[in-house]
């Protein structure tokens, strides 16, 4: 029998590090060696050690000088400076002057370095960046120089709509979009996350992407130490909405949701009584000031702080709606989470009209849609919610945006068949030669 692909994943968030950004590349390194890859992953020593603990996945991590930030600050790895249920979204100083960001810098080089080690140690058939940060993008050109397939896949979007400040000049903005054109179109497939990245690219002539959206691991179900631990933390007299992870970022402001609670609390207070807004995650202080309005009671307002994921988890299965938020200024925008939540299998209050999550979850069954910038429409979907009117999503949703569905889909982007369709089903197409 021939060998199996062997494919270099390229990913700065990775494991153990509990950012967001690092588990769409550890479950498709997981669901890519379990359908038969050779996956070896490519990330940073800053969030700390370990080796992959799946078969068929080994990680390099590369040196990184952001450890002497965090080293500075009285850490051992850069992960654990935002431990903490409170921080400030503020930008790194450096992002304001290196282009595309400050990793370009910190810790692109050193990957580049043990990438091309790597493969001449063992040559990779194919080499798949993901992004952000976009330096990753570097070392997917520099492989596929030297002949490997590179595969680009773009999670947050280069130039359009960015969660990156903009650069303070137009040397620097124009030196960004010349570099988005220069190593995406050199990539032999792009893969986005969304439809409205993906068609932004084929507008401007840079590829023709594929999208595969996130999905949900089936191997996160919580365990029963997590439910034991979600027990009591949400008020079991009152109807609870609840909301994980973080606002914080271009298109989550939870500005509205507030004028809308605190709109029905004016005008009904007895039905405002029976609801419980609660907020599992860290808040900036700005945000903290938005949940502790006066005005909102009777509305209990339970500000839960950051809780370990699978607490998380477990929690939202718990609730009686999970809040999903995500506004039209960003098209884009696929929350991680509203696939835990179609996981969940519990209703759903969609704040997403306008936007790729907002589709995603109309498709899965979710109704209603609402603006998450519209106070009025959010004030009367709360109140369906409190009269029991939200439904859960389609039993089939979370099947239809699984990892394992998704991993088929990027094989054949790997291999250069056809994947195709946002729910990230497609057939596998393996060349013979593999």
């Amino acid at each position: 029998m021939s060998e199996p692909p062997r494919l270099l994943l390229v990913s700065y968030f990775y494991p153990p590090t509990r950012d967001t950004g690092a588990q769409r590349p550890a479950a498709m390194a997981k669901w890519l060696a379990r359908i038969g890859w050779d996956v070896t992953v490519l990330t940073t020593g800053a969030f700390g050690g370990g080796a992959a603990t799946e078969p068929g996945v080994r990680v390099l991590r590369a040196r990184d000088l952001q450890t002497v930030r965090a080293r500075l600050s009285g850490h051992s790895r850069v992960d654990s400076l935002f431990d903490s249920d409170s921080y400030s979204g503020r930008p790194h100083p450096l992002s304001k002057l290196v282009v595309p960001e400050p990793l370009a810098l910190a810790w692109a080089p050193f990957a580049r370095r043990a990438a091309l080690a790597a493969h001449r140690d063992r040559p990779f058939d194919v080499v798949l960046t993901t992004s952000p940060p976009e330096s990753a993008h570097t070392i997917g050109h520099a492989l596929h120089r030297r002949g490997v397939r590179w595969v680009a896949d773009v999670r947050d979007a280069w130039t359009f709509e960015p969660l990156r400040p903009a650069f303070p000049t137009g040397v620097q903005r124009r030196l960004d979009e010349r570099l988005e054109r220069y190593r995406l179109s050199a990539a032999d497939r792009i893969v986005c996350v969304s439809e409205p990245a993906a068609a932004d690219l084929r507008a401007r002539g840079i590829g023709d992407p594929v999208v595969i959206a996130n999905a949900w691991d089936p191997d996160g179900e919580p365990g029963p130490a997590a439910g034991a631990a979600a027990d009591g933390l949400l008020a079991p007299d009152r109807t609870s909405l609840l909301y994980t992870g973080r606002f914080g970022s271009y298109g989550r402001d939870p500005g509205a949701l507030v004028e809308a609670a605190a709109t029905l609390a004016g005008s009904s207070p007895e039905l405002a009584g029976r609801l419980e807004l609660a907020i599992a995650g860290p808040l900036q202080p700005h945000e903290r000031e938005l949940f502790e309005r006066r005005d909102l009671a009777p509305v209990k307002v339970s500000l839960l702080g950051s809780l370990p994921r699978e607490t998380s988890l477990a929690l939202q299965r718990r609730a009686n709606a999970l809040l999903l938020l995500a506004q039209p200024a960003r098209s884009q925008l696929v929350n991680f989470k509203l696939f835990e939540y179609l996981a969940a299998g519990v209703p759903i209050l969609a704040l997403a009209a306008g936007t790729e999550a907002g589709r995603i979850a109309a498709d899965a069954g979710v109704s209603p849609i609402v603006a998450a910038d519209d106070p009025e429409g959010i004030a009367t979907a709360l109140a369906e919610l409190l009269h029991g009117g939200l439904e859960g999503p389609d039993p089939d949703a979370a099947a239809r945006y699984g990892y394992p569905a998704a991993a088929e889909a990027m094989a054949a982007a790997l291999t250069g068949g056809e994947a195709s369709g946002s729910s990230g089903s497609a057939e596998q197409n393996f060349p013979r030669s593999w």
